[in-house]
């Protein structure tokens, strides 16, 4: 996986590409620390891109949102592909993500 962040009105765009899996770990934690150090009232996870995420990548999805929740910063997923999209949403991840 890789990422890019864009600025959007009243936050960052994270917009993931390829799959996502343990092996993704330190990038992500890269994405952890821009929300745990800036204080952005939206965090978007655009995931047009990416078409497979494991359980580890929503292990640190989950680990996003703990430091989101701290900081009061709401957290999107967009354009999820539909197996990306099931997978979220049988691990329950509307009750921590808005979709889009």
């Amino acid at each position: 996986m890789y990422y890019e962040t864009k600025d959007i009105v009243g936050g960052k765009e994270v917009v993931l590409n390829d799959p996502f899996t343990f092996r993704d770990h330190q990038a992500f934690f890269e994405i952890v620390s821009m929300i745990k150090n800036n204080n952005h009232r939206k965090i978007v996870f655009n995931l047009k891109d990416c078409d497979f995420i494991d359980s580890a990548a929503l292990g640190m999805f989950v680990i996003a949102h703990d430091e989101a929740s701290a900081k009061a910063t709401n957290l999107f997923i967009k354009d999820a592909r539909s197996n990306v999209k099931e997978l979220m949403y049988a691990a329950k991840f509307d009750s921590l993500y808005h979709f889009e």
